[in-house]
């Protein structure tokens, strides 16, 4: 019965033309049939596992009856889907090689063909296709959003910015945080290019476009880092908090770097203490305690990680005071059975983070271990963020 996934797409759409074609009228009952009999021809090949007849069959038929075009649309979307991509693309090229066809026909034609190619990563055609669509005046935001979809994928950052903006007018669906992450990706590739002030100037036109851009806060505080700016460094790390709480991770340690230039552990100890009271996340509280641990010593360290971790339980916080009781305890002091019981629970610890993911779409779920600004698994910018509760931040 391996022919039973096949039944339940082609069979279903075959049998709905066949029905069809039954209520036409009585002058074209004899065309009709023998068409009937040339699927039946098709589907049997498709049921035997004999695609490339079967696709000869139905290709055979659009020649006889224009009204079939609809019927191989679905066909080749279904080979698409498959990942049967060069039948998809014989049926679509033969449907557009078809003067039959109306204007909205041919532009669904183009439409299909076009995704069949980017789904064989032949990405140019694909392009040249969606453009022909976008021109024609119909199904333009179809068009504009494949076009889109490529020059992601071929990183052409600006005209992915120039689509966006078309998009946005046509589709009266704002663009603004994808727009802004183009102009993010185009000022991290200008600073690897040494090209610090064009770079600095697509950071200010992203923060233009979306207020609330994380990224291009983020960026601009390592480049004022870099500089050795660390007082501006400082009030945009804290900007970018502001703009997105969730962020503050992200934030926090490099924020500690930009202090410890200054030699101010003070003031960022008084920042973290008003920080964790609006925040109340274990990054900041880890951060903290090591602050405390310099400044007036392990038990306050303690303290002050023991007293978060009765609000808000976190694994890794956990961890981290299982790791100050190891370090700062003298060995006499803990007895052995009791030293050796607080190494186990730091070792289960350990292993319950390394399984971990650290981050997660609120989008698809897509989970893992390295902050992406467009997501791997739905493609979306902005959706990815730092995992919060007992297993995350």
């Amino acid at each position: 019965m391996h022919f039973v996934p096949l039944l339940g797409l082609p069979f279903t759409f075959v049998l709905g033309w066949y029905l069809g074609i039954r209520e036409s009228g009585k002058s074209k009952i004899d065309r009709r049939s023998n068409l009937s009999k040339q699927y039946f021809v098709g589907l049997n090949y498709l049921l035997s596992e004999q695609q490339d007849k079967a696709v000869d069959v139905f290709i055979k038929m659009l020649e006889v009856d224009g009204d079939t075009v609809e019927t191989h649309l679905a066909l080749g979307s279904i080979f698409r889907r498959r990942g049967e991509v060069d039948r998809a693309i014989r049926i679509h090229q033969n449907l557009i090689a078809r003067p039959q066809l109306s204007k909205l026909q041919r532009i669904h034609s183009l439409l299909e063909l076009g995704q069949d190619y980017m789904r064989a990563g032949v990405l140019d055609r694909a392009e040249r296709l969606f453009m022909e669509v976008v021109d024609s005046g119909e199904q333009q935001e179809h068009g504009l959003r494949y076009l889109l979809d490529i020059y992601e994928q071929e990183k052409d950052w600006h005209r992915a910015i120039e689509v966006a903006q078309r998009l946005e007018t046509k589709a009266n669906q704002s663009m603004r945080v994808e727009t802004a992450h183009y102009y993010c990706e185009l000022a991290e590739s200008s600073r690897q290019q040494a090209m610090l002030e064009k770079a600095n100037a697509y950071l200010k036109r992203a923060l233009l476009i979306d207020r609330h851009c994380v990224r291009a806060s983020l960026i601009q505080a390592k480049f004022q880092y870099q500089a050795g700016r660390y007082k501006s460094a400082i009030r945009i790390y804290q900007r970018a908090i502001k703009q997105d709480p969730d962020y503050l991770s992200e934030a926090i340690e490099p924020m500690g770097k930009c202090y410890a230039q200054l030699q101010d552990l003070t003031s960022f100890v008084d920042y973290l203490q008003t920080c964790l009271v609006d925040n109340p996340r274990i990054s900041i509280a880890i951060a903290l305690a090591d602050l405390l641990s310099q400044r007036d010593g392990e038990q306050a360290a303690r303290d002050c990680i023991a007293n978060h971790l009765r609000q808000y339980p976190s694994i890794r916080g956990l961890q981290y005071l299982i790791e100050l009781q190891l370090k700062f305890t003298p060995t006499g002091v803990i007895r052995k059975p009791a030293r050796d019981n607080l190494m186990i629970l730091q070792d289960i610890t350990k292993k319950l983070l390394r399984d971990k993911p650290i981050y997660r779409c609120y989008q698809c779920g897509f989970a893992g271990t390295a902050l992406h600004w467009q997501c791997p698994g739905c493609k979306q910018w902005n959706t990815t963020k730092p995992i919060h509760g007992l297993e995350g931040d």
